[in-house]
């Protein structure tokens, strides 16, 4: 693809606890579109601003950053991120949506709730533990990538972050009313978020298609960047004129 020929510009958004960052393994490989990394409200440590409470206040934000922007956004949303982008991706600026790691309901364990309220760094390690596959190549080096980008961010955000997705209710209804491009990505050894839960957010949204990674966990764009970007750089070729 020459560039240009099909720029789309992709909207990048993080899970609970993490920032922009997480993404930074694809850019390299998307070059040919413009790529944005979102770091959501009150989740970089070093800016001025407030935590969104739920997903809705996180989606009315995206939307307002979107607001006389192009016309030609592709969203891409992890885990929570998922839940915003499936609640914003009705903007008319948005032809595309790519989902990861996401489920229409996703409950969070109580244990890890609690402590991503009390003490926010212990559901960090608990988060890079479950939520990278142990059978990865370079498990060591993948989870201090994943762990170095959650420990720079705010520590009030893990906690606001999860309980927004475990309150989110309103999955169903969005998944349906879905009317553009849809693609869901699920690591096959995801332990935060069933890929089973992830496919039947698949087969709500109307004419999505499924991709279940091979020996992933639950952060397909940490643990395996090239491959995550490849199959976007594919969906928009494909899918979205």
């Amino acid at each position: 693809m020459g560039m240009g020929s099909n720029r789309k510009t992709i909207v990048a958004l993080h899970g609970a606890g993490m920032t922009g960052a997480v993404f930074g393994g694809m850019a390299p490989h998307l070059l040919e579109h413009s790529f944005r990394a979102l770091t959501l409200p009150g989740h970089d440590a070093k800016a001025d601003s407030k935590l969104l409470p739920d997903i809705a206040a996180m989606a009315a934000w995206v939307r307002s950053r979107l607001d006389n922007g192009p016309d030609d956004v592709v969203l891409v949303g992890h885990s929570m991120g998922a839940l915003v982008a499936l609640a914003a991706c009705d903007a008319p600026q948005v032809k595309g949506v790519l989902l990861m790691g996401a489920a229409a309901k996703m409950p969070v364990n109580a244990d890890l709730l609690k402590t991503a309220v009390d003490t926010p760094n212990d559901a960090i390690g608990m988060i890079v533990k479950w939520g990278i596959y142990a059978g990865h190549p370079q498990v060591g080096a993948v989870r201090t990538v994943l762990s170095s980008i959650m420990h720079a961010a705010n520590p009030e955000a893990v906690g606001v972050g999860l309980a927004a997705c475990n309150d989110f209710a309103n999955g169903d209804h969005l998944a349906k009313a879905v009317k553009i491009p849809a693609l869901v990505i699920s690591g096959d050894q995801d332990k935060m978020v069933k890929p089973a839960d992830a496919e039947g957010l698949s087969k709500i949204i109307p004419g999505a298609e499924f991709i279940a990674l091979k020996d992933c966990g639950h952060t397909p764009m940490v643990e395996k960047p090239i491959d995550t970007a490849h199959i976007l750089r594919d969906f928009i070729a494909a899918k979205i004129p």
